[in-house]
Formats: structure tokens, C-alpha cells, sequence
């Protein structure tokens, strides 16, 4: 009996251990089971493919049609210690303000054979000031009053071999100094920039003489002028020449018969009534350097004489402005130019109260330029004006000989 008890005893003890391991057993597959499936419903969905363009981007299509589209903004701060005179600092017209000086989109397909042309538009404050004669937005009669939008460049292109014919309103070849100030190394203009066209409408050859030199020729309406003011035409010639890879000369002259305009506005208010014409001649000479491959030494030159003065005989000035270029790091550069400018009839930067006779300007103007990206830079200028008779009228209208400037610019390019 006891040993029948005990074979009981063990076979309910076996019974139990199997009934446990075959538990475990499913506790296991369970579990093993359960698992994956877990980390499946926790996966993230894949990410959608990017939907590809339907067509061609506007990009590949200017690019596909050998159109080029490129612009700039150009907005500062500038603060004066007089009251500026434009005829001095041709942009400035406020003593201290924040300013949109231009917005400037250019549209071009130039080829080197057959058929292009070029729009060149500009908004801003500085478009009422370099808008021509017959296109301004207004016709007041001080500077900058000829509205915020211009179409400074509007004209069509013909080339063939050594050969570049255009017709319409383009840009003049005197001066150092451009409209578009993307393309220039200081915030403030020269004197002589003033002093000389920005545009011309008419006709204009260009033959290439040889790899290095290049011949202009051309008839226009004047200086500034869509709609002429007189009857007479204004001649152009231009050579431009290459000496070394590092060496340029460029060389323009322009003549002919001109209308006055009122000594306040920089070419926009209409004719003076019964004026007389006279021949109007600029003489420009701008020579070129890189002294090395971080400087660039510019040197300008201009004389401007101008017959029937109202009723004063003829006005004549002259000047000369120096540039050196110097990039300091790829994305810090310094610039610093030096002028004088010297007004032999004492009407070219006179203002109210100053006393008559010749008249000599100097300006020098520190700027440092900081572009953290490709098609941005941040420029900061200091600039000092000093005449021998007084030009810049202070806030009592107390007439002044010297001025200060600062400023500060931001310019995208794109």
C-alpha cells in the first residue's frame, strides 16, 4: 500500500512539472509572437516621394531661351551734418533718413551674332533723380522729384563679326561710377558722377578692333533726354583699351548743342523757357589698375564746358577721383576714394548763399564692405566734404563750408 501511495505521489509530482513546462511553453511562443508584431505597428510609414515638377522651372526655360534675369536691392541709412546739396551728393536729398535708393531688375539676351536687346528697370528714390527728360514720373522742379520708377535701359542689339549696333536708351560711357549700385564700391557718390549723363537715347556703334580695343560711336538726344529739347544732336565717341591683363584705358567724349537746366534738379524738371542752346562738351578719361589680386587702383578724370550759361557766358568744371580697392579677406574689402573737384564758374554746387566766383570741393570717403554670403553685402561709410566757398546749408540756413556723411547699406544681389 505504501509503495502504491508513493507511485501516486510521483506521478501526480510528474504530472504537475509537465503541466508547468507546457505553460511556460505557451507563455513563450506568446510572447514571441506578440512581440514582432509590436515593433511593426511602431515603425513609421516611409516618407512620400517629393512630386517632380510638371514642366520645366522658369530658370531652364530663361536658360533654355539664352534670356538672362538678374536684379538688386539697394537700402540704407544716411545721416548728414548739413543739409546735403545734391549737387555735391547727387542721391542724397534728405538730411537723415532711411531710404529704398533703388529696386533694379535687367531682362537680357545679348548674342554675339543677329538679333537682342536689354530692359533695364529701376524703382526707388534715386529713379526721380537720373530719370531722363520726356520719361520722368513727374516734372517738378527739385531733385528726386521725378517719381520712384524708371526704365533706365530699353534698347535692341544687333551684332555681326567685329560689329555691335544698339538703338534706344542706354547707359552713357563717361565715368568711373554706374547707376546700378550693386556695381560700385562706395555708398555715396562722386561729385563728378553729378556731373556728367546717365543716359542716352539715341544710336551707338561699337567695333572691335582686336581682342584689347574697342572703338564707340554714336548720336543721341543729349544728355538725360527721351524727348529732346532742342533740334541739335549730341555726337559720342569712345575708345576703350587694354594694355596688360591688369591695365585698361577708357577715353569718351561728347559734344553738342544742349538746353540749361534748373541748377536745382539734376536733369528732370522740363526746359527752361527761352532758353538758349550752347554746345555742351565732357571730356572722360578713366584709367584702371589691379595692383595686385587683392587692390585696384581707379583713377578718374573729367572736364565739362557749357556755352550760354543763362545769360553768364560759359560754365566749366573739372575734376579728378581716385579709387583704391582693397580686398581684405573673402568677405571684408575696403574702399577708399579721394576727389577734388573744381567749379571754375562757381555755378556747378552753388547754392543759396554762396558767394560768386570759382569754387574748389574736396571729398574723402572711407567704406569697408562685409558679404557673409555670396549675394549680400552690409556697407558701412564715412565721408567728409569741404568747399572753399560755402555749398551745404545748415538746419538755421546759415550757409556752411564743410559736411559730414555716414551711412550704412544693405545690398542683395539675385
Amino acid at each position: 500500500m505504501k509503495r502504491h501511495h508513493r507511485s501516486a505521489i510521483s506521478a501526480a509530482i510528474v504530472l504537475a512539472v509537465m503541466a508547468s513546462a507546457s505553460a511556460r511553453a505557451e507563455d513563450s511562443i506568446t510572447v514571441a509572437d506578440a512581440t514582432p508584431a509590436t515593433v511593426a505597428d511602431a515603425a513609421p510609414a516611409p516618407a512620400p516621394a517629393d512630386a517632380k515638377p510638371k514642366g520645366p522651372t522658369l530658370g531652364e526655360i530663361l536658360g533654355n531661351s539664352a534670356i538672362d534675369v538678374k536684379g538688386y536691392l539697394d537700402a540704407s541709412y544716411i545721416s548728414h551734418s548739413q543739409t546735403p546739396n545734391t549737387s555735391v551728393q547727387v542721391f542724397d536729398t534728405a538730411k537723415n533718413s532711411f531710404g529704398l535708393h533703388q529696386a533694379g531688375l535687367t531682362i537680357s539676351s545679348t548674342p554675339k551674332e543677329g538679333f537682342g536687346g536689354v530692359l533695364n528697370l529701376t524703382a526707388g528714390s534715386d529713379a526721380g533723380i537720373f530719370c531722363s527728360y520726356g520719361a520722368c514720373g513727374t516734372s517738378g522742379t527739385t531733385a528726386g522729384s521725378g517719381g520712384n520708377f524708371d526704365v533706365t535701359q530699353a534698347y535692341a542689339q544687333y551684332a555681326s563679326g567685329s560689329w555691335t549696333f544698339i538703338g534706344g536708351k542706354f547707359t552713357t560711357l563717361a565715368g568711373a561710377e554706374v547707376i546700378d549700385s550693386s556695381a560700385d564700391t562706395n555708398i555715396t557718390r562722386s561729385i563728378l558722377f553729378g556731373k556728367i549723363p546717365f543716359t542716352h537715347t539715341g544710336v551707338r556703334a561699337t567695333a572691335a578692333l582686336s581682342d584689347s580695343t574697342n572703338l564707340i560711336m554714336g548720336l543721341n538726344n543729349g544728355w538725360d533726354q527721351v524727348t529732346d529739347m532742342n533740334s541739335s544732336k549730341t555726337a559720342e565717341f569712345g575708345l576703350t583699351t587694354a594694355f596688360t591683363k591688369d591695365t585698361s584705358l577708357a577715353i569718351s567724349l561728347y559734344s553738342g548743342s544742349e538746353s540749361m537746366l534748373p541748377t536745382t534738379t539734376s536733369m528732370v524738371a522740363t526746359a527752361v523757357p527761352g532758353a538758349i542752346s550752347g554746345t555742351r562738351t565732357l571730356v572722360d578719361v578713366v584709367f584702371t589698375s589691379n595692383l595686385t589680386d587683392t587692390t585696384t587702383f581707379i583713377l578718374n578724370g573729367d572736364r565739362v564746358s557749357q556755352e550760354n550759361v543763362y545769360g553768364l557766358g560759359t560754365e566749366k568744371y573739372w575734376g579728378l577721383a581716385a579709387y583704391l580697392n582693397y580686398q581684405m579677406s573673402e568677405k571684408y574689402r575696403l574702399s577708399l576714394r579721394g576727389e577734388e573737384f573744381r567749379d571754375d564758374s562757381g555755378i556747378a554746387v552753388a547754392t543759396a548763399g554762396t558767394p560768386p566766383g570759382s569754387n574748389t570741393l574736396k571729398e574723402a570717403t572711407l567704406t569697408l564692405g562685409y558679404a557673409p554670403v555670396k549675394n549680400f553685402e552690409l556697407r558701412g561709410e564715412v565721408r567728409s566734404d569741404h568747399a572753399d566757398k560755402a555749398v551745404f546749408l545748415d538746419s538755421s540756413l546759415i550757409p556752411q563750408s564743410t559736411m559730414l556723411t555716414v551711412g550704412v547699406q544693405g545690398i542683395y544681389k539675385f
